[in-house]
């Protein structure tokens, strides 16, 4: 399992958001993932594009908006691959598992961003 790369982290943060019962896509910000509006804006476009997102929506400049994102079949399958994650486990046992890998790999904000979403799924 190697590292992973702008486009990837992204995606994984959407996946990590699908997860709840009520996802709020709009949490997942450049900030949240810890990189420039720009890359953010690029890998959204990019993901989009490989098939593996829908639903961005963009303004002039950097603007991307990201409310209505949504990962599609393709996209979900992608991280589960990549992350060894088992399609069969709960939504909880997933985040963890994000969380436990951004933690060994040192993203630290995609580690605290799937913190959030398990505490917010323990809330119910």
């Amino acid at each position: 399992m190697s590292e992973l790369d702008t486009k990837q982290r992204v995606l994984v943060a959407f996946y990590t958001e699908y997860q709840k019962d009520l996802p709020n896509m709009g949490e997942v910000t450049a900030e949240a993932v810890g990189m420039s509006q720009n890359k953010f804006a690029m890998a959204i476009k990019k993901l989009e594009n490989e098939g593996l997102l829908t639903g961005g929506k963009y303004a002039k400049g950097d603007s991307v908006f990201t409310d209505f994102v949504m990962v599609t079949n393709y996209g979900l399958a992608y991280v589960e691959e990549k992350l060894e994650i088992q399609p069969t486990m709960s939504a909880g046992e997933k985040t963890k598992e994000v969380t436990k890998k951004a933690g060994l790999w040192g993203y630290n904000e995609l580690k605290d961003f799937a913190v959030k979403v398990t505490a917010e799924m323990l809330k119910g």
